[in-house]
């Protein structure tokens, strides 16, 4: 048995309410660091879901291992799903660049991860004087920093003080948010972060899809427990971004195959016991379901559904 984490009892982390009824419950089925069964709440005031009680802040160094996807992410994603990555990647920064001004933006990856996208706006040509990143992992920050780019450990919130005000044309927080325990304030601090006329992109799993009311009890990827704290739909953050004196300019649904295989790979080990089959189930390494779920969300996004990626583009009024 694994030593109890220590959890702790949260309001909702978009409106403040402590009413709110069960709504799914379920285990940390991707890297096991506990035995406990963890519980997503509705609140009963804005219908956000979210991660209660959750993990003091104490025990982030234990809910997020050295062995994280994100921290280690070129090896642990198969080199074909990286090459495809690496194309989606250079789509999305197009479609960044669309909405700006310049050529050679003042960067801020919130939660940049192992600092691909740095790498990726640095080759594109932009110093590294203006390419800046926060992440929560300190090793990974001092290697960033050891090469060259500005890049600070701890929450939003806590370095916004840290960082010149209305500094920052384009701010990215990819599948971050669903992470922080006070997302109005984090908007706010970003909100603070851009130039009037700067552009902040924000992906997150969207709480509205089918795979959500698939597995919906608790075998859903995107319940991620017990990582994912706050969890949206469309509405939701359109009343964060606009709380945040944000415009926002456009919402797209984005493929999820993670969120499909993760879905399958619990149920299947987790409900019907297989778990020999459900190792197949490997959202990093499974290319041929990687391509079949990829393809099915375009298709389904294509015909107007919404998938479990949600995308925002917002833009601070000048």
């Amino acid at each position: 048995m694994l030593e109890p984490i220590e959890l702790e009892s949260v309001n909702c982390g978009v409106c403040g309410s402590d009413r709110s009824t069960p709504y799914a419950s379920g285990k940390d089925y991707e890297y096991r660091t506990s035995d406990e069964i963890f519980h997503i709440v509705k609140c009963q005031e804005c219908g956000n879901l979210y991660l209660n009680p959750r993990p003091i802040q104490q025990e982030l160094d234990r809910i997020y291992p050295p062995s994280y996807y994100s921290y280690n992410y070129d090896k642990a994603v198969h080199p074909l799903a990286l090459r495809a990555k690496q194309w989606l990647d250079d789509r999305k920064l197009k479609s960044w660049f669309s909405h700006l001004k310049m050529e050679k933006p003042t960067f801020l990856d919130v939660g940049c991860g192992n600092g691909r996208y740095l790498e990726l706006l640095y080759r594109r040509g932009i110093p590294k004087y203006k390419l800046y990143g926060i992440e929560t992992n300190l090793e990974t920050v001092d290697r960033l920093n050891s090469k060259g780019y500005q890049t600070y450990c701890g929450n939003i919130t806590d370095i916004e003080p840290e960082l010149p005000p209305e500094s920052f044309d384009l701010i990215v927080m990819l599948q971050v948010i669903e992470h922080l325990d006070d997302p109005r304030s984090s908007l706010q601090s970003l909100s603070r972060l851009l130039r009037p006329g700067g552009i902040l992109v924000l992906e997150t799993p969207n709480s509205n899809s089918a795979d959500v009311k698939l597995f919906r009890q608790g075998f859903w990827g995107g319940y991620h427990f017990p990582r994912h704290w706050n969890l949206f739909d469309r509405p939701l953050l359109e009343r964060l971004l606009t709380e945040a004196n944000l415009e926002v300019k456009s919402f797209r649904f984005l493929p999820s195959p993670a969120f499909w295989i993760l879905s399958c790979q619990h149920a299947i080990a987790n409900g019907w016991r297989w778990k020999k089959i459900a190792r197949s189930f490997d959202p990093l390494q499974n290319i041929p379901l990687l391509s079949l779920f990829t393809s099915f969300d375009i298709l389904r996004s294509r015909l107007g559904f919404q998938t479990s990626n949600i995308q925002a583009i917002a833009i601070k009024p000048e």
